[in-house]
């Protein structure tokens, strides 16, 4: 099993409007194991209201986004099976998957970072299964984020 990593700095969310910032889909011969991710934002208001973060699977996939080539954290393992795309230009369709991830509420001069404990990870089934972090702000500010996943 490989360890693959994607992070992005600098991304401007605009107030009260959901935005994709990264989605993971399975490839079509491997499961996908979200074994961390996390999100930091830049805000300076002390007063901010908390932004909206879900990070969780999706019923579909982003439209149009830019895709990003996750590392391998051992230089030795090949490509990742699984398409990462970031910074969406359109949110598209899909609904979250009940029970499927996480909602948080983080402030704009704040982050969160989870990592799975050991075998409870959440699994993406191989096939083009679909995992979003998502944030909603109601004040415009910038995200910095990023996920580490094995395949």
């Amino acid at each position: 099993m490989a360890l693959y990593a994607v992070t992005v700095d600098g991304v401007a969310l605009v107030a009260a409007t959901a935005k994709t910032l990264l989605e993971i889909t399975s490839g079509a011969q491997d499961r996908v194991k979200i074994v961390e991710w996390w999100i930091d934002f830049d805000g300076t208001s002390g007063t901010a209201v908390p932004v909206k973060v879900e990070a969780e699977r999706f019923s579909a996939a982003v439209t149009t986004a830019t895709t990003a080539t996750p590392d391998p954290l051992d230089g030795s393992d090949g490509t990742a099976t699984a398409t990462v795309k970031v910074t969406t230009t359109t949110e598209g369709a899909g609904t979250p998957t009940a029970y499927s991830g996480w909602i948080k509420r983080v402030h704009p001069q704040g982050s969160f970072h989870y990592q799975a404990p050991l075998g409870r990870e959440l699994i993406l089934p191989k096939g083009g299964a679909f995992w979003r972090i998502r944030a909603t702000a109601a004040a415009a500010v910038n995200a910095t984020f990023g996920v580490i996943f094995e395949e």
